[in-house]
């Protein structure tokens, strides 16, 4: 039974409440009803305002109605729109399940062509002055912050996105202005997300292709191609594909927090994206992916891991991947990302050496009591970081947030 009342008593007051729950929640301005007599000495007791949920963290508030996906921690369950994640995996296009988180239903056969197309003739305005910025910063500069003064500088070149520069709403109650701003932002982020990359690597652009899918054109525009066909590789399409469908939501996160706070300005959608991505860096977020190799690179070994987590045990650092806010005993995320690993090893034929060690840091952490006690688990978060290493010989480039922050409105 999701539905029904709440029944509180004040003791202060010996005042009785009833607050409806609808769907397992409760809005917490009505504990504002909950007041106290203003004659009292306590400053607070003359409030207007009653009682105020406080909740740091967000660890128990929703702060809008969301159904983008929704995540069980305690089975592990993560679903989007309905569908769980297993039904998905491996099995849609990225067209398909982009179109599912924004608009909430898989497209027709028509309708995905069209995604596809407009997607594709939006990535071919590749403005100079994005190019400019992203070639002023040094080769070795963190992607990250190229990435974000790539995006402002596409909003310099396309102030027409602006409401503000335009003189007031564009996109409230506009949702026909909404989508074109959606497929504009998908295709800029794709766009910045190759340049960078050939910056960083020495890669030579390459224009999308018209008739090209949204992920095999991102990987010809990094130049991530098979050199005998100048094409990219179907299995590294898949590879990618699969990643991103494992971590395209997970529910009202700091970046999706940060985004939705700044959407709720009526900004552009490119500058709510800057909003969460310049979240996302933290240390206790996107950020952790790059701090988790670190680590990794300072261990070397897996000999070395007992030392790291008598480090860990004795509250001097944090283990990469070990305790996840949402995922408290299963992390659905893990299994398909071992998967992929295994994936990449056997198109390679190879793979990074400091894997060893992550799996060394699961091993123990999977029997040490201390961790169990406290419930503190493995995730996906200590093997994403490899994903990237097999594919762009880089730890530092997060692709994954592409869809996750642009489908939260």
């Amino acid at each position: 039974m999701s539905s029904g009342i709440l029944h509180v008593k004040d003791s202060r007051t010996s005042n009785s409440y009833e607050i409806p729950i609808v769907d397992n929640i409760i809005r917490a301005a009505n504990f504002g009803n909950i007041k106290v007599a203003k004659n009292g000495s306590d400053p607070l007791d003359k409030s207007e305002v009653g009682l105020t949920l406080l909740d740091p963290g967000y660890a128990n508030t929703a702060v809008v109605d969301f159904n983008v996906s929704s995540v069980d921690g305690e089975t592990g369950q993560l679903v989007y729109r309905g569908h769980d994640l297993k039904e998905l995996y491996g099995k849609c296009e990225y067209e398909d399940y982009a179109h599912l988180l924004i608009w909430g239903r898989f497209p027709s056969s028509k309708g995905k062509e069209k995604f596809r197309l407009d997607l594709a003739m939006a990535a071919q305005d590749v403005p100079f002055a994005v190019k400019n910025v992203i070639q002023s910063f040094p080769q070795t500069a963190p992607a990250m912050t190229m990435i974000m003064a790539a995006l402002s500088a596409y909003l310099g070149s396309n102030p027409c996105m602006l409401p503000a520069f335009e003189g007031g709403n564009l996109y409230q109650g506009n949702m026909e202005l909404v989508d074109k701003a959606i497929i504009r932002t998908l295709s800029a982020y794709a766009i910045i997300l190759a340049l960078v990359h050939c910056h960083r690597s020495n890669n030579e652009f390459t224009p999308v292709k018209l008739d090209g899918s949204y992920l095999p054109n991102l990987l010809l525009m990094m130049g991530f191609v098979d050199t005998g066909t100048g094409e990219p590789d179907p299995k590294y399409t898949s590879v990618m594909r699969k990643k991103w469908v494992i971590s395209a939501d997970h529910g009202m996160t700091n970046s999706t927090s940060a985004f939705l706070h700044t959407a709720s300005t009526q900004a552009d959608p490119i500058s709510c994206l800057v909003s969460a991505l310049s979240s996302s860096y933290g240390p206790l977020h996107f950020g952790a992916t790059e701090i988790s190799y670190r680590t990794l690179q300072q261990v070397a070994r897996p000999e070395n891991v007992p030392a790291l987590i008598a480090r860990a045990k004795a509250g001097e650092l944090r283990l990469p991947g070990v305790g996840h806010r949402m995922y408290k005993l299963v992390d659905p995320r893990l299994k398909p990302v071992l998967e992929l690993l295994q994936e990449l090893k056997e198109i390679q034929g190879k793979e990074d050496p400091l894997i060893a060690t992550a799996r060394e840091i699961h091993r123990l952490v999977a029997v040490d009591e201390y961790f169990t006690k406290r419930r503190l688990f493995v995730n996906a978060d200590l093997y994403w970081v490899f994903i990237y290493t097999a594919m762009y010989e880089s730890p530092f480039f997060s692709l994954h947030v592409v869809i996750r922050e642009i489908v939260s409105p």
